[in-house]
Order: C-alpha cells, then sequence, then structure tokens
C-alpha cells in the first residue's frame, strides 16, 4: 500500500523484479484512481489545486508489470466507502495516511480558516449525514518468470543448461503440475 506514494511506480516494480525469486509471487495493493473523487470535485468546484497526486489505473498497472518483466499479471479492484462523525475527524484520518505527494500541489501551509471552509465545505455535501469518502483498492498479483535464452541467428546453449530444464520439467511433470499455457505438450 505504498505504490501509489512513489513517483515512478515502473521503476519500483522493477526494483520488485529484481529482488524476487525466479517464479515468485509478487502480490501488492495500492489506491486506483476512484479514490477521493468526492475530495477532488469539491476541490475543483472552488478551483483549489489537487487534493493528492494522480493514482494510476489498473490496467496502466498490469501494463507496467510486463514492460517490467514479470508474467501473468492479474488485477482487480473495489471500492469502498468510508464514512466518519464530523468532516475534521475525516481530515484527520487523510492526513494519517499521509500527505500530498503532488508535485503541483499549493506550495505553502494553509491557514486555520481556509481548513474551516473546507470542513464546512465537506459537511455541506451531504447536510445531516456522515461525512463518506471513496477510496478505490487496486489489487495485483504477477510471477517473476525464469530467465529465456536469447535467440540469434545462432544460438550456443550449453548442455548442463539444457539437461537442467529438463530436470526441472520432469519434476513438474512427475508432481503432477499443469505445464503453461503454451508450454510444449508433443513427445520429447
Amino acid at each position: 500500500m505504498t505504490l501509489h506514494h512513489l513517483a515512478d511506480p515502473q521503476r519500483a516494480m522493477q526494483r520488485w523484479l529484481q529482488l524476487l525469486a525466479v517464479q515468485g509471487l509478487l502480490m501488492f495493493s495500492t489506491l486506483g484512481p476512484g479514490t477521493l473523487a468526492s475530495l477532488r470535485r469539491l476541490y475543483a468546484g472552488r478551483q483549489w489545486p489537487s487534493p493528492h497526486a494522480a493514482f494510476v489505473d489498473m490496467h496502466d498497472l498490469g501494463d507496467m508489470l510486463v514492460q517490467a518483466g514479470f508474467a501473468d499479471p492479474v488485477m482487480d479492484q473495489e471500492l469502498l466507502t468510508l464514512s466518519w462523525d464530523t468532516p475534521g475527524a475525516a481530515l484527520r484520518e487523510l492526513r494519517q495516511l499521509g500527505g500530498n505527494a503532488d508535485p503541483a500541489r499549493h506550495a505553502g501551509l494553509r491557514t486555520p480558516r481556509w481548513r474551516a471552509t473546507l470542513e464546512q465545505a465537506l459537511a455541506a455535501a451531504r447536510p445531516g449525514e456522515r461525512v463518506t469518502l471513496e477510496f478505490e483498492i487496486v489489487y495485483g498479483h504477477a510471477v517473476r518468470p525464469p530467465p529465456r535464452a536469447r535467440m540469434a541467428a545462432q544460438t550456443t546453449v550449453p548442455l548442463a543448461d539444457l539437461r537442467q530444464a529438463l530436470r526441472s520439467r520432469a519434476g513438474s511433470a512427475a508432481e503432477g503440475a499443469v505445464p503453461h499455457a503454451g508450454a510444449g505438450s508433443g513427445t520429447r
């Protein structure tokens, strides 16, 4: 749940790939673009700068995983709505979740008068009801694939590597593993 705080999520994914063992499983969650949509609308209506940095869409995250070298990415999301008794309680909890990492955010400190205006706007959005905000949680997982032999007009593969590949395949078959889609199922 920290990917949304990073300026370059794809760079983080490339680092994850380096740290993960071959056939290792990466699992992560992050905030998606549906997060705090009503707060963004409130800010836009008052012509204030965005309340947070942009969140990356789950489809783009899946593409980033592939570009970083991961295989078989699976992405999903859900939208949660949280509520608070008062606008102040909502803003305190948002503050605990982290600050605004947007490089285009308001450069200075906000005044108590500005905060009171924000709290009034949050309360006016749902008069007589609890303050609610949306959070899109994006879930993803992918696998670090085994390295592929580089192909050229002429390719040399050491005999030891071929033997190891055959032993790995035979061990998987003996354990009842199902070969990956596209893996050879013909005669050996």
